[in-house]
């Protein structure tokens, strides 16, 4: 990855040097998700350790991300926005379990959670009847209500 820079209507645009020939590559999305590797400590991730070297982000005792019990990595708050890690990243944090199937489940269901607590728009907080109703339109092959 060569460069991440801001596109038009707040899109992020992601250049790729593509090897054996150098080539460059242009991606445009709305987000980015980093699944780079199975090594998980900060320093052996490209993008990990540019975050924990540009903004001196705090690691835990096992060398990974430090997180709050929401998955939040607070010192990346910026105004509204908040950054979220779960994970091998974040292993000997507040959840012991964070690198398997369920650890994750359960890290992705606190940080919506919080994300609802937060007020993001477009964002419902989980409840049993909301999960019926989205279930009873996914029986009867409707989209899902945002």
């Amino acid at each position: 990855m060569q460069s991440v820079e801001r596109g038009p209507n707040d899109t992020l645009v992601t250049r790729i040097l593509e090897q054996p020939m150098p080539a460059t590559r242009e991606l445009h999305a709305d987000f980015i998700i980093d699944a780079t590797g199975l090594d998980a400590r900060a320093e052996a991730n490209p993008l990990l350790k540019d975050l924990v070297d540009c903004y001196h982000l705090p690691l835990n005792s096992n060398g990974r991300l430090q997180v709050a019990n929401d998955f939040e990595i607070p010192q990346l708050r910026n105004g509204t926005g908040r950054f979220y890690a779960a994970g091998a990243a974040t292993l000997g944090g507040p959840y012991a379990a964070v690198d398997s199937f369920l650890g994750l489940q359960y890290a992705a269901l606190q940080s919506v959670e919080s994300l609802a607590r937060h007020h993001t728009p477009h964002l419902h907080p989980l409840t049993p009847w909301r999960s019926l109703g989205q279930w009873l339109k996914w029986i009867a092959n409707r989209p899902p209500s945002s």
